[in-house]
């Protein structure tokens, strides 16, 4: 269920409180925000068909000012990391520019963007220079073929987007393949590999039902049926996983540089430690990614609102926080496709 934001006084009865903290004790300092649902890839598991899909109008975006205050009051609360995702950030105009408002922000500690890649040989630096910390890199395919099937891109741009961000600091580099059983879960071993060369982190990502009309059941793999293979044993440390994040769990390589990580939204949820709130290209507060619920900030500061009434949609998202979610896709959530609400 949507929440709708107006009367404005209905967030006024929210108590005042340091941080932010939802029912079951999750401390929340981790803000993803979308600034564009638009993506210059057609990835098959993001973005529903051509006939389904329809961005919306510029004037329903977020602004880089309307961005920068919304993070303001986040920080003000205790959210310390952001990450920038769209759609594909790097397609949105000046995005630096934001990047630069934002590292200014005091609290700010961890900021980071995730991306395609492809326009990343263009903007590595600038974006640097203007204080990004690291980046995530989708990478599902090392075969160019597949990967023009898989994406509807090139692949040689995004390896040379890897290249950029590696030589302008933008590190550690974090690889993300999301598994599809029969079209590239023969590819774990050479993706390893490929990650270990560049001095990157490969993590690899169960599959989720989040896209409208893909055969979801027939393309899942589990992580779990992926470290039983031979080859994977061979070349990952089986110890014991450690956490990285409130996500991943990382193993070492026998041989080589660096670890991998395994990100099991499905098959061993990490629910229990998510410390994450998402802000969709359109201004929405989601608190969580397959719950629909959400509430708009674009409509609280467009209606005239103060950073205390930004700060008590904060507040109020907390509270709604379900302690676990549930993934489903049916015809009444129909927009609830990847590219909607942001990677």
């Amino acid at each position: 269920m949507t929440m709708n934001t107006s009367p404005l006084q209905f967030f006024k009865h929210i108590p005042k409180q340091h941080g932010l903290m939802d029912r079951f004790a999750r401390k929340l300092t981790y803000l993803r925000i979308s600034v564009t649902d638009r993506c210059n890839m057609r990835c098959d598991y993001c973005r529903p068909s051509s006939d389904a899909y329809q961005a919306e109008s510029h004037a329903n975006i977020l602004s880089f000012e309307e961005i920068e205050r919304i993070v303001l009051v986040a920080a003000d609360l205790g959210v310390n990391k952001v990450r920038i995702t769209g759609g594909e950030p790097l397609v949105r105009r000046d995005l630096p520019l934001l990047i630069e408002k934002l590292a200014s922000i005091s609290g700010i500690t961890d900021l980071a963007l995730s991306t395609n890649a492809t326009l990343l040989g263009k903007y590595a630096q600038a974006l640097a220079d203007a204080g990004l910390n690291r980046i995530n890199v989708s990478l599902d395919s090392l075969n160019p073929l597949r990967f023009r099937s898989l994406t509807g891109g090139e692949l040689e741009p995004v390896l040379a987007g890897i290249q950029a961000a590696k030589d302008a600091g933008l590190t550690p580099i974090k690889l993300n393949t999301v598994l599809m059983k029969g079209i590239n879960d023969d590819e774990v071993i050479d993706l390893i590999r490929f990650a270990s060369d560049m001095e990157a982190t490969i993590r690899f990502i169960e599959l989720m039902p989040m896209k409208q009309g893909m055969d979801w059941e027939k393309h899942y793999i589990s992580v779990d049926d992926i470290l039983q293979r031979e080859e994977v044993r061979a070349c990952v440390d089986m110890s014991p996983m450690t956490t990285g994040n409130t996500a991943a769990r990382y193993l070492p390589l026998k041989d080589g540089i660096g670890e991998v990580g395994f990100i099991m939204p499905m098959s061993d949820r990490f629910c229990e430690g998510c410390n994450r709130l998402r802000l969709t290209a359109d201004g929405g507060l989601r608190s969580c990614l397959p719950d629909d619920s959400h509430m708009s900030l674009r409509d609280v500061i467009r209606q005239g609102g103060s950073d205390e009434d930004i700060r008590a949609v904060f507040l109020r998202s907390a509270l709604i926080k379900p302690e676990i979610g549930t993934y489903a896709f049916d015809a009444d959530t129909e927009k609830r496709s990847m590219i909607y609400i942001g990677g």
